[in-house]
């Protein structure tokens, strides 16, 4: 097998549409799509951040024209995505069930899962259309542009994005973000003849509402406008000032969101990192994605590669070759290979945002993700789809090309199964990553709710030999102490979380607060629980339970002033409260006045 003595010619530049896309390819990768995701349609929850975004987010249950306008203003748990919020309110409309608890869940719920996973798969069906249509649009060759789509489609490491509710904020954003794309390339296409650049207008007018949609539904789409660079320059040929232009455009409609990203995200001290370590790490972050791409194996939400990881270890340095040896091969044979190097710009800029260069708050977990690859697949796709011609014969590389996507939907219709029920989700990122903290932690919060004591007490002290500074789980295990009539060891544990991490709200809700208050005020500890009753008044100022709490601590304590004054605004809280659901209830503005 050797390369074709026919040197490959650079496409010319392109100036009419191609012809429209053919419908047998496009329902086949459907078809192929729907095969691979077949059994996700009926997988559960996870307890990994569908209880924040979904099943216990007091935004979606029920959803409300109030709670969808606080998305809009505000930034909710450390992000600004109001769109990707208003989609999980859309189909929040029609996922109600009648409240139950979820044992696998240790949660009660009124939210079905299947219309969330319906909505996801379908995005990422879509998704790999628009990638099929774009890539045809810049190639003009439908079999590579086929492949680079059945390569986004099928690829194991989209299994997290399509299976993981949660990311349906990921797969809502590259919907936009592909739209924006191909919209890019119709505009460019529609300036000839002139009665066209009227069109033209109106799709670069299109191309910048979805870049910010994307934005809207997660801010990794930022990079957008440098990728619009890169196609406009290198496929479509697009002269710089033009090419400026319209990347200047878009960056307009990101940049706002990027700042507001920015303020609001804070970065816990397990992801933090010195700037002369961050090239490194990026590289490393690079070279995990390109080894997983090829052997995506033991593939799990959470790898742990935090940067103080990734940096206690000596082959992190050496890591930065792979990104600068890819880069460098691209560019040298970029006038040979134009289609191998808009797919490494295109592997490299999607992966940008999130290889380490600039901190962003997953990093407490892990710098890299499964899910942060999902629009970089499509650079893979078009690589191997133009690899084609290095075959001597053609028959012969599409078998090849053909085996390696038949492994890929094998593979990823095994690792679906992982996503199928929060129990098997847990146990299967323990396996592949042991030091997972989280994956214990919320194991254990199942059996506690279940009642199982005992596995709730062994998975509680397993997440804290992994990660000694989780709070919630030294709440959580004096609870169980409490459970078990064992106060001298609940006694303990609370004595050694203030050693450890103190009283700090870092991973802390209100709620997390009150409980540890509950708990020692149940311990005889009243003056710690003035402490914990206090952070969850001041994490929530209008809440009367949390205040009726820390005037019944203060009270204990003998601080009968203070308790008097947390009291009456108690009172007064309550009875504001109490006048506008009457106020809701009569439809009658009139009635305000008593809340006066």
């Amino acid at each position: 097998m050797g390369r074709k003595n026919k040197k490959s010619k650079s496409p010319e530049p392109l100036t009419q549409p191609p012809s429209s896309a053919p419908l047998l390819p496009i329902l086949g990768v459907i078809g192929v799509g729907l095969l691979v995701y077949l059994r996700v349609f009926s997988a559960g929850f996870v307890a990994f951040d569908d209880d924040i975004h979904v099943y216990a987010n007091p935004l979606l249950n029920p959803p409300t024209l109030h709670s969808l306008a606080s998305v809009w203003r505000q930034a909710y748990e450390q992000l600004y995505v109001p769109l990707a919020y208003t989609i999980f309110a859309a189909i929040a409309r029609f996922a109600g069930v009648p409240t139950h608890f979820d044992p696998a869940l240790g949660h009660a719920v009124s939210l079905s899962p299947a219309p969330f996973h319906v909505a996801s798969i379908a995005f990422h069906l879509a998704n790999a259309v628009l990638c099929f249509t774009l890539a045809a649009q810049l190639t003009r060759r439908r079999v590579v542009a086929l492949i680079a789509s059945l390569v986004f489609a099928l690829h194991p490491l989209q299994v997290e994005s399509v299976a993981w509710i949660s990311e349906l904020r990921g797969v809502s954003s590259a919907f936009f973000a592909l739209l924006a794309l191909n919209a890019l390339v119709l505009s460019r296409l529609r300036q000839t003849p002139p009665s066209s650049v009227g069109k033209s207008r109106v799709l670069v007018g299109a191309s910048a509402l979805f870049v910010a949609a994307a934005m809207l539904c997660k801010p990794a789409a930022a990079i957008l406008p440098l990728l619009a660079l890169a196609v406009d320059r290198i496929v479509l040929g697009t002269p710089w000032r033009r090419a400026i232009v319209l990347a200047a455009i878009w960056t307009t409609f990101t940049l706002p969101f990027v700042l507001i990203t920015n303020s609001v995200q804070a970065i816990a001290a397990s992801g933090e990192s010195l700037w002369w370590q961050r090239p490194f790490i990026a590289g490393y972050s690079f070279a995990f994605y390109v080894f997983k791409t090829f052997v995506p194996s033991e593939l799990c939400v959470d790898y742990g590669r935090t940067p103080r990881t990734v940096m206690s270890h000596g082959w992190a340095y050496p890591a930065w070759v792979v990104p600068v040896a890819v880069l460098v091969l691209g560019y040298r044979y970029r006038s040979r290979r134009p289609v191998t190097w808009l797919g490494i710009l295109v592997f490299t800029l999607f992966l940008l945002p999130t290889l380490g260069i600039v901190p962003f708050g997953y990093q407490g977990y892990s710098t890299v993700a499964d899910r942060y690859a999902y629009l970089a697949l499509i650079g893979v796709g078009l690589v191997i789809g133009d690899a084609i011609d290095y075959f001597r014969s053609r028959r012969s590389a599409l078998g090849a090309v053909s085996a390696a996507l038949v492994a890929f939907a094998a593979l990823s219709f095994g690792q679906s199964r992982h996503w199928m029920g929060s129990p098997a989700f847990l146990h299967h990122t323990i396996d592949v990553n042991p030091d997972a903290a989280f994956a214990y932690h919320n194991l254990a919060h199942a059996a506690q709710a279940n009642g199982d004591y005992k596995a709730a007490l062994s998975n509680y002290q397993a997440c804290l030999a992994h990660d000694p500074s989780h709070l919630k789980a030294y709440v959580n295990l004096a609870q169980v102490y409490v459970h078990l009539n064992q106060l001298e060891d609940a006694a303990r544990v609370i004595a050694q979380s203030r050693r450890t991490s103190g009283l700090t709200p870092d991973g802390m809700t209100a709620g997390d607060f009150g409980n540890l208050g509950a708990l020692l005020m149940q311990m005889g500890q009243s003056r710690e629980a003035v402490e914990a009753f206090s952070a969850a008044a001041m994490m929530e100022p209008d809440s009367p339970i949390h205040l009726f709490n820390q005037a019944n601590a203060l009270s204990a304590v003998g601080q009968f002033g203070k308790a008097e004054l947390v009291l009456r605004r108690c009172i007064a809280l309550g009875r504001g409260r109490a006048c506008r659901a009457r106020d809701r209830a009569r439809g009658n503005s009139a009635a305000r006045s008593c809340c006066r």
